[in-house]
């Protein structure tokens, strides 16, 4: 029977250090593929919107909309 599981493991000191157990037998011979994870970068949207000017009117209409999908959602909900 074949047995794959994709395991993900940190190289530390000369040793594959994997994070969850592995479905082994002692000494048991396997074969692994090596595959670098690319570290996600976080990216950070405060600042986008600095140099705009948003008008007190798109606001409330955005507040609108807002409050139309919340009522649509609380009728929903209440039907139940």
């Amino acid at each position: 029977m074949i047995n794959t599981q994709e395991v993900i493991a940190v190289y530390s000191g000369g040793v594959l250090k994997p994070f969850n157990k592995l479905n082994l037998v002692e000494g048991q011979k396997v074969e692994i593929e090596i595959k670098e994870i690319k570290e996600k970068k976080n990216i950070s949207l405060r600042g986008l919107w600095k140099a705009i000017r948003i008008k007190d009117k798109d606001i409330d209409a955005a507040k609108q909309i807002w409050g139309k999908g919340i009522e649509k959602q609380i009728k929903f909900l209440e039907e139940d």
